[in-house]
């Protein structure tokens, strides 16, 4: 799995960056969801917008799980 994210600086400018590459161990909806979560927090992102993921089960437990933990 890959981690990615693009941004607007106070320019207008675009970024875009890869955040981490990790090997999922199962695709289990939460263990995905602690993994994004961990990558957020060693970059130190608080804020989301979007989340962009494929048409596997496992999403809405994903959003779910990260909707609780980013309540804010």
């Amino acid at each position: 799995m890959s981690l990615m994210a693009y941004w607007i600086d106070n320019e207008w400018n675009l970024h875009k960056k890869i955040l981490n590459f990790y090997q999922v161990f199962n695709h289990m909806g939460e263990t995905i969801g602690q993994i994004i979560e961990n990558c957020l927090l060693e970059w130190r992102i608080d804020k989301l917008l979007t989340v962009t993921i494929n048409n596997a089960s496992s999403n809405n437990m994903i959003i779910s799980y990260l909707k609780n933990v980013m309540k804010d």
